[in-house]
């Protein structure tokens, strides 16, 4: 009986250890790289819990203190998001903010949360809503105390005109969003991360899905479905991992449900 235990515990960490992947990011970067390596467990079904400050850049854009959107710090006052959040929010503008620095929004204990007041935002003003083109936004807030002890990083953006990725890529993708499909699933307290691949434009599955301008959006997900952004997650990073950096490569913008086999999510593109 002994053996039979020790046998499937050196198993499941064998299996363990080949299907997780562990990113080492370069710390002298000043964008990119967060205060601990990412491990991502492929394994998982859907997404898993995000380490602890593993991804120092994602913030909770709320309204009245409920998670409506992610963001992506730029620098400590500025975050980057999608438009349709923005301008579904604006009428609400006096009760926005950005929650920083935490992975679990229930945790009221964590003394390096921050939070700030929206004092502008700027949806593109190319954004053509109900098809999501051009669905991207800047917030900007009071400057966050970007002192180690508060764990705020700041993603990389891609080289101008250049993707960080080709088709066939893993990129992550992190947020509160739903982690269910049942009717009135509530947002996630802890932050989740998945792994997707880049779709080409022309695929089946990207057309299926109902992308509307290449040059501006692109399909990430997997063949099979089961893993994907919903609901909650709209505004976050797509990030790919680019010279040991993380590297902004889309946001999440839109799609047709969530993790359905041949549907892939539409993502703005970052360049």
């Amino acid at each position: 009986m002994h053996m039979m235990f020790l046998f499937i515990v050196i198993f499941y960490s064998i299996i363990n250890s080949i299907l997780a992947t562990n990113y080492s990011c370069n710390t002298a970067s000043s964008c990119g790289c967060s205060t601990v390596s990412t491990v991502i467990t492929s394994r998982i079904i859907g997404g898993e819990d995000a380490g602890d400050h593993t991804w120092n850049w994602i913030v909770s854009f709320q309204s009245n203190g409920d998670h409506r959107c992610g963001a992506t710090l730029l620098t400590s006052e500025y975050a980057v998001t999608a438009a349709h959040c923005t301008v579904a929010l604006l009428p609400l503008m006096p009760n926005l903010t950005i929650v920083a620095g935490i992975n679990d929004l229930s945790d009221s204990s964590n003394t390096a949360v921050q939070q700030r007041s929206i004092i502008n935002m700027f949806t593109h003003p190319n954004y053509i809503a109900g098809r999501y083109v051009n669905d991207i936004a800047i917030l900007q807030f009071a400057p966050l105390n970007i002192a180690s002890d508060f764990n705020i990083g700041f993603i990389c953006l891609p080289q101008s005109y250049q993707d960080p990725f080709q088709t066939g890529d893993n990129l992550i993708a992190i947020g509160w969003g739903v982690t269910s499909t049942a009717p009135g699933a509530a947002v996630s307290d802890s932050l989740q991360q998945v792994t997707v691949q880049a779709f080409s434009s022309t695929s089946a599955d990207c057309e299926r899905t109902g992308i509307s301008n290449a040059t501006v959006q692109f399909c990430a997900g997997v063949s099979g479905g089961g893993k994907d952004t919903c609901q909650g997650d709209s505004g976050g990073p797509l990030m790919a991992f680019v010279d040991n950096t993380w590297v902004l490569a889309g946001i999440t913008s839109s799609g047709q449900g969530c993790a359905q086999a041949g549907y892939p999510g539409i993502y703005t593109r970052v360049k």
